[in-house]
């Protein structure tokens, strides 16, 4: 029967091609000007080009993206560049750079990660910064999407409404807190601001903003609210997230409709501006009535309310490709191209860059492709989702660029070297809930929160800022019930950074021993013990933030003797339950305590514990299960404790100890509950201060091959699919 099936998919390939044969432009491997000349016929009468990418992973997609807008700019006069990112990050940007900011620092502090701190992206920083007198740069995206937004933007809110005599009955700390909530745990918190006061007050100021001069200032602050207002909106509605193998879903609606609106004003306020919008390809689909895919149909696009206001003002150039894959735990995992789809019979070409026309009437027929998706084809008429599209024969992902401030990496991040491993044998051992008051009441007391406030003052003279090397030694230890499914010992070399930064340390092993193996086979430790193996509390206790830790309530417990010092003991808590407090992607009840030297205010011990409430969605579920043996349904973590000890070495105190324990239930297939525990005892030494070794990310290698634990992941994605 194979044969015959064989000779049936060729056959429908053959029809397929012969079917599907529109006119194909195709350029040279290494694109110059004069490749691209034929945008000035197809971009005709345009005033906004939108230049799309498949994923935010491309790094060669982005050079070409660059190449593109430099010969738009010289040749057609295009002089605004539009960026899927803040409105309020990107102005702020601006006005930097116009006062003599770096280019380089002002786009770090305003655009999305994905691009600014990759290498490939450095092509258009530099043509940006060639040009900046000729260009200007816009954010039509609601989010708050960089450092300025962070920081800045409820500063400079506040102070353009006390010039223009303008109120807004919200208080300023309260309101940054509420947005960082929305931004990193996507959870509109009420705990201090309601929604119907955000809502109203925003409204109001709105309102009062638009009855003044439409000056610049006035535009940007109109689009700013207006953006707070759908982000709120957006995080306030309880709907369940929507699971889909899909890019973007009705979820991303409101998003979408107001990036639309920030572009359109934009061009309101600046008609005779011509722009180039840098963003995703589903962001600026043209029209979605040709899918009837459940689910993706739903999505209403950015790119349907600009053709609608600006008809065949506005084209949407796509980035495609056959050879691209989806990223996933730190490794692009190829996908498989459906033989009928419009990315195979490119792909058939050969042809390194083409580019494909939908003023077509080859282009009217309805096509497989995954455009919305990494792997999951739909049919739709090509023509009506984008003006063009650009094919790439071949993709390569974007670097990120090394720095001494390197972003913090996923869960997914690959954890130990494999390099220069010693097996040792069994014989050779490597030795080596507080009560939550009334917060008005605590207030009152103000002891406790003196004391705290005092260390977190205390924390750039007590923790190290420059980067070390030391020596981690650690024992794993799995029991289900009273039988150990799990234990194995490892020493490791780390390079750390300064606790005063964000950032994770690199470990390379050096010896590994398996003590017990018996059926829980883990696939990365960084994924499979992230909550029970890392963070540093100094570096991300949200306790201790200047902002956040009023938001905690802390109780003296006791003063005592430790480590032959006077101590004090404070207990805290928060009824805050999500990321933003806890640093933990579920919601959980959070508490714990803070041991704080008397004589120089140093934390010496942290003890915290983490009551999981709920999983954030079901990913987190299938996260547990992976490398536990079949036999095993489901498992739920349902406590975590932490404790933290800390030596003084020389000036600074270092973490010297660790102990992690999280405790759960797993249930097997005969729906019966078993107890389970997970125990990691790691030990701090050999510290290297003065001159340490570097390594980094790209240096580091999982412990078991990360090719194996991908594709497990995967299948069980696909599975739950």
């Amino acid at each position: 029967m194979k044969i015959p099936l064989l000779i049936f998919s060729l056959f429908c390939t053959i029809s397929n091609a012969q079917n599907f044969n529109p006119k194909i432009l195709n350029l040279t491997e290494i694109p110059a000007d004069k490749d691209f000349s034929f945008l000035k016929e197809e971009l005709n009468g345009v005033q906004v080009v939108m230049l799309g990418e498949k994923t935010h992973f491309d790094g060669n997609v982005f050079e070409m993206k660059t190449k593109i807008i430099e010969y738009l700019h010289k040749e057609l006069g295009y002089n605004t560049i539009a960026f899927e990112s803040g409105v309020y990050d990107v102005w702020k940007a601006q006005n930097e750079i116009n006062k003599g900011v770096d280019v380089q620092l002002a786009l770090k502090n305003s655009l999305f990660p994905i691009w600014i701190k990759t290498n490939e992206f450095q092509s258009f920083v530099q043509l940006y910064n060639t040009n900046k007198s000729n260009l200007k740069l816009f954010g039509f995206d609601n989010q708050i999407t960089g450092k300025y937004g962070d920081e800045n933007l409820f500063i400079d809110l506040f102070e353009y409404c006390n010039k223009n005599q303008l109120e807004l009955k919200l208080d300023r700390g309260d309101l940054e807190l509420l947005i960082e909530s929305i931004n990193y745990s996507n959870v509109f918190d009420e705990n201090d601001i309601s929604y119907s006061q955000y809502k109203i007050s925003f409204e109001k100021l709105l309102k009062d903003i638009q009855k003044k001069p439409n000056t610049e200032e006035s535009f940007y602050w109109a689009q700013i609210l207006k953006s707070l207002l759908s982000l709120g909106e957006k995080y306030h509605d309880k709907k369940a997230r929507i699971e889909s193998p899909f890019n973007t879903t009705s979820s991303d609606n409101s998003r979408d409709k107001q990036m639309a609106d920030n572009l359109l004003e934009y061009i309101k306020k600046h008609p005779n501006e011509k722009i180039i919008c840098w963003g995703a390809n589903q962001h600026f689909a043209n029209d979605m009535s040709s899918i009837t895919t459940p689910v993706l149909k739903d999505f209403v696009p950015m790119g349907s309310y600009i053709k609608k206001a600006l008809k065949e003002k506005v084209y949407s150039l796509a980035a495609v490709t056959a050879a691209d894959s989806i990223f996933l735990g730190g490794e692009w995992n190829k996908t498989v191209i459906d033989p009928k789809s419009f990315e195979f019979y490119l792909k058939s070409k050969g042809k390194p860059y083409m580019f494909i026309s939908s003023k077509q009437e080859e282009m009217q027929k309805s096509q497989l492709n995954r455009l919305f998706s990494p792997e999951v084809f739909v049919e739709a008429k090509l023509n009506s989702i984008h003006d063009g599209y650009f094919y790439f024969n071949k993709v390569t992902p974007s670097t990120i660029i090394p720095t001494d401030e390197n972003e913090l990496k996923t869960r997914n991040d690959s954890f130990l070297s494999n390099n220069n491993i010693a097996i040792v044998d069994n014989q050779n051992k490597i030795s080596n809930k507080a009560i939550v008051l009334d917060q008005i009441i605590v207030h009152n007391k103000k002891y406790p929160y003196t004391i705290v406030k005092k260390a977190i003052e205390q924390i750039t003279k007590n923790y190290p800022s420059k980067d070390f090397n030391s020596q981690l030694t650690s024992n794993i230890d799995v029991k289900v019930e009273d039988t150990t499914m799990l234990n194995f010992d490892f020493v490791a070399k780390q390079y750390q950074y300064g606790y005063h930064k964000e950032n994770r340390s690199y470990t390379q092993i050096e010896e590994i021993r398996w003590n017990v193996k018996n059926g829980y086979a883990p696939k990365s430790l960084r994924t499979d013990f992230f909550y029970i193996y890392g963070g540093n509390p100094i570096s991300y206790g949200r306790y201790l933030d200047g902002k956040k830790f009023k938001k905690f309530v802390f109780k003296e417990d006791d003063e005592i003797m430790y480590n032959n010092k006077e101590v004090y003991v404070i207990n805290f808590s928060t009824l805050r339950d999500q990321y933003s407090y806890t640093h933990r992607s579920f919601l959980c009840d959070f508490s714990g305590t803070l041991y704080i030297n008397k004589d120089d205010y140093a934390i010496v011990k942290v003890i915290e514990k983490w009551d999981i409430k709920q999983y954030n969605d079901s990913e987190d579920k299938r996260m547990e299960l992976l490398g536990w043996p079949e036999k095993y349904i489901l498992k739920e973590s349902k406590i975590e404790i932490k404790e933290t000890d800390f030596k003084k070495i020389d000036d600074f105190y270092y973490i010297s100890q660790v102990k992690n324990e999280n405790h759960g239930n797993i249930v097997d297939k005969n729906n019966r509950n078993h107890p389970f525990q997970i125990i990691v005892n790691s030990f701090w030494n050999n510290f290297i201060i003065t001159q340490p070794e570097v390594f980094t990310y790209k240096q580091e290698k999982t412990l078991l091959e990360k090719v194996e634990y991908n594709k497990i992941f995967w299948d069980n994605y696909k599975a739950f699919k």
